[in-house]
Order: C-alpha cells, then structure tokens, then sequence
C-alpha cells in the first residue's frame, strides 16, 4: 500500500505541476508517470455482473454525477479535468494501456496489414480439439487448441448473414492495433467441420440451462445455428488466447486497487477518453467493461498487467446476432432524453433513422455516414471515461484516426475479406466518410497543428516547422496562420514554418514562447496553440513543449 501511495503521489505531483504552471505562465512539463510493468504480485481475478453494470451506470452513476456540484460547475465554465497521462507534447504516455504506433510512426504497409497477428491462425489442416463450448444467443462459439497446441475462441456469423460479425471485428482489431491498442490476434478462417473433435468432459449449458457434459448431438445442434459454405466448410473468427493469466475484466472509472501499476483512475486516462471518438468512428456501441481482459503476463523478467480490449464483432454494421440497429449510436439503452420526446410527442415524433434504408449488404449489416454526427455518438450504456472527453482527448483521437489514409484502410477492410466486392466498396466509403467528419468536428474546436519540430539550414537560421492536420487529410483545401512570437506583435503568413531569431538572444534556460493560430474553413482564427522553447546557451534552440 506504501508503494501503491507513492506511486499515485509521483502522479499527481506531475498534474499538480501543469496546473501551476498554467497559472504562473511559465510552462512545466508534466512529469512522467513511473513505469507502470513493475513486477507485482498476482493479482486476484475480478467478475463483473452485467446487469449489475448496466444498472450502475444508466442509473447510480447519472445520479451521482448530477449531484457533483464541482464537476457540474467545471462543465458549465468549459474548465474540465483534463487527463492525467499527457507529456509536454499533448500525447499518452506509453504504457501497458496503450502504445503510440501508426499516428507517431507511420507504419509500413505489411506491418499495418498483419496487425497484432503473431502468426497465421489456427492449423486448419489437423483436428481441432473442443475444450469448452456455448450454445446460448444466436452466434455459438467453442474454445479449441490446434495441432500446434495453441488456444483460440472460433466465433461464428449469425445464420443469414455470412462475413458480418467476423469481418467487423478483424477490420476493428486491424485499425484498433495501428492507433496503439492491446488487442487480440484475430483471424478469418475457412475449415471442415470435420476436423472437429471432442475433448474429455467439456463443460456445456443447453439451451434448457442445464450444465451438463456436451455430446456430439450438441455439436451437430450448434452447426444448425451457422451457415455452411457451398463446399461444406465453415467461415469463422478464430480469436488466439491472450498470453497470461486472465484477470477478468477492467473497468473505465477509478483503479486496480490490487494493482500497484495501476494508479492513473482510469475514467481521466486519455486512450480511453478519446476512445469515445473511436468508438463513435468505428460505431463500436458496447463499450462495456465486459469487453475488456486484463491479463497477468511475465516480460524480461517481470510479472504485471496488460489491459486489453477484446470482442469487436459489434462494430462497423455488425450487432454479433445480425445487422445492427439503426438508432445504435443515437441513443442509449436507456435515454431518458429520448424517452422524454417520445412522451410528449404521444409517439407520432419520427427519429431521422427510422426513414433510413436498413440492411444493403447483409456483410456489412447498418452502417452509416449521412446521419453520424461525431460529438452525439452514444454508447450503448453510458461510459465514465467517455462521459469525461475534453476537447484535447477529442483532438488527440481525431489525430490519430486522421492519420489514416484511403489507402491504409482499404487495407484494413480487405483483412475482412468479403466476398462481394460492393459491399467491401460500400464498407470502405463509409469509414473515409465518418472519418472525415471525425476530423472536421475536432479540428474546428481546438487547432489541428501538430508534429512540432525544429530544422536548421545552411545559414544556420533555425526555422519553427509544424504539420497542418486540416490541411495534409483534405479537410480545410488550405489555411493560413497568425504567429506572435515572445509577444511581440502578430503577422500573417501562408508558410507551415517559423524562422527564430538567434538562440543566443535568449539567456540560457529562459523560456520563448511562439503562438500560432491557423484558419478554420469559415475563415475565422482558431484557438492559438503556444509553443515553448528554451536556449542552451550554446546558440541552439530546444522544444520544450506546447500548450493548446
């Protein structure tokens, strides 16, 4: 408990730092958080009763925030808690929570491609032994180890729509690695039912609800609830067993109290903040603790947890059991707000969704860019973590979905391997689309300048040199920048770069500050964004860090 003390109070001194340094004026890069893979001790696993969750959440939780008054005052002023794992430069610290890949180092195309993927699926030539099995709900599944010994869960499509659910989730699990997630690996596999073997007393609930040791008639039972392929094999998602040991599930608010690592509450931690963005992108509408998986993994000799996020069959148009509903992403499950306008309305108010076409390509199930606004996505329970987005978590997502080309994801959906070329087409012109519209909300919140960098030439002039997010993804056609430098006064230019004077200008570890505001598309400034420098003495610039 000492440790785990410690711990939370290097944390937050570093918040305590930034906060300081924003009212005195002088910038104070947070410190960074310790190392969160120190070995520990096992940890214990944790359940989470689903029912019990969603009560929680959709009522003990809206009723609880309603009451904060301090959060409620910080909301009405635009004076959110920002998160807590953010460096000088307004990115997340790497972690066992997230690690920066694609958006800070463009991935090559082969690495993008393979994703998390280790290797190339389950053996699909030798027996597969089943070792557990669910009939419940309309998607069945078995856990089964392959001739090489390795685990995977086999999930299959729901019956009259081959290609949904399992293409949903490995074109999520391809996007969701890139952006710097912990997933699984997952795989498109084809197989002959035939290889299927039962093992020694696998555990079975029937449909009646009774456990009992399965037989080879609830085999049989199962594969009525799939669709064969004309050759007599099966199409299914075979998802590989996480390494460690299974911790169960973690949750978006508060900490691990039985994990020392885990100090940063995880409701103020921006990969998962900004994960609302994402979500909202990837119409990922069951963001509920369930589908997550803390697992205790040993590396280089140490012992602690990686927080993964598991199970994206509900994603994109899919719902795991068919095509998803349409007022998924408008509403929650229970939406006091839409209960309140039906009821007024006597039920004659007809919601925008209810005029749209439904299910075009049964591979891709609902999914929609004309309706999706961004910033009034809804999960299908409320998140704590999402409920507490702030404009920067909303920008840094935007960054790092922006950061995908056409071309990078038509590599992600072609993972999904679907059969009918328009419905890919289709898939692939909704994502750009949502995405841009992802893009075009933040950016015109808070500025889309990033990658700040110092260059110097020949003459030894050092220049200021930033990217224009708006501009490099085709969302403004072109911009414009208002520069102050060390307040000094403001002159307009078209150039992505800014000369500095001579560092030896500047004593020594005194700080220069240049502020930077750029065009929206009306034509209006956006927020500045100030950039902080210091001199070394030795007639060389450093960045220090920025301030949105």
């Amino acid at each position: 408990m000492n440790l785990l003390k410690t711990i939370k109070i290097l944390a937050f001194s570093g918040l305590l730092l930034s906060m300081m340094s924003c009212s005195s004026g002088r910038f104070v890069a947070p410190l960074t958080p310790p190392a969160d893979n120190m070995s520990i001790a096992e940890p214990a696993e944790q359940e989470i009763n689903p029912a019990a969750e969603s009560f929680d959440k959709q009522v003990t939780l809206q009723i609880e925030e309603g009451l904060d008054l301090s959060r409620g005052l910080r909301r009405l002023f635009g004076k959110r808690k920002e998160a807590y794992n953010v460096n000088a430069f307004d990115e997340v610290f790497n972690s066992t929570w997230f690690t920066n890949r694609h958006h800070m180092n463009e991935m090559s195309e082969d690495v993008f491609a393979k994703g998390p993927d280790q290797g190339t699926g389950p053996d699909t030539e030798s027996s597969w032994t089943i070792i557990s099995a669910k009939s419940q709900g309309v998607t069945p599944g078995f856990a089964i180890k392959d001739s090489r010994g390795d685990g995977y869960l086999i999930k299959f499509d729901p019956k009259g729509y081959r290609e949904l659910a399992s293409g949903a989730e490995v074109v999520s699990t391809t996007l969701l690695h890139a952006m710097g997630y912990n997933v699984p690996e997952n795989y498109i596999v084809v197989f002959d039912p035939k290889i299927l073997k039962l093992g020694e007393g696998v555990k079975f609930t029937d449909e009646k609800g009774e456990k009992r040791n399965m037989r080879e008639d609830d085999l049989d039972n199962i594969f009525k609830k799939i669709d064969f392929l004309p050759d007599g094999r099966i199409r299914a998602l075979a998802s590989k067993w996480l390494p460690g040991k299974p911790l169960g599930p973690f949750r978006y608010k508060g900490v691990r109290k039985d994990d020392p690592n885990d100090f940063i509450p995880h409701q103020h931690r921006r990969e998962l903040r900004g994960f609302r963005l994402i979500s909202a992108w990837l119409n990922h509408f069951d963001t509920k603790d369930g589908n997550s998986l803390d697992m205790f993994v040993e590396e280089d000799g140490k012992s602690f947890v990686r927080h993964n996020l598991i199970d994206f069959g509900a994603t994109l148009g899919s719902a795991s059991w068919g095509p998803n509903h349409l007022w998924r992403g408008h509403e929650n499950d229970l939406d006091p707000n839409q209960m309140f306008l039906n009821l007024i309305s006597l039920g004659l108010y007809v919601h925008p969704w209810e005029r749209k076409e439904k299910t075009r390509y049964p591979a891709v199930g609902v999914f929609e860019s004309e309706m999706f606004v961004p910033e009034d996505y809804k999960p299908q329970i409320p998140n704590p973590a999402f409920e507490n987005m702030t404009d920067r978590d909303a920008l840094w997502a935007a960054r790092v979905i922006m950061s995908f080309t056409n071309e990078q994801l038509r590599l992600a959906v072609q993972k999904g391997q679907y059969s009918d070329p328009q419905a890919e087409a289709y898939l692939l012109q909704t994502l750009i689309q949502r995405r841009d519209k992802v893009g075009e909300y933040a950016f015109a919140r808070l500025s889309p300048l990033d990658r700040f960098q110092l260059m110097n030439d020949n003459n030894g002039t050092t220049t200021l040199s930033f990217r224009d997010m708006a501009v490099e993804t085709g969302i403004h056609e072109s911009a414009r920048y208002r520069v102050s430098q060390q307040g000094g006064a403001a002159r307009t230019q078209d150039a992505a770069g800014i000369a500095l004077p001579d560092a030896n200008s500047v004593s020594a570890g005194q700080q220069y500050v240049v502020s930077i505001e750029a065009t929206k598309s009306n034509g209006s400034w956006n927020k500045p964004v100030n950039v902080y420098l210091e001199s070394d003495g030795n007639a060389t610039w450093k960045l220090i860090g920025i301030r949105r």
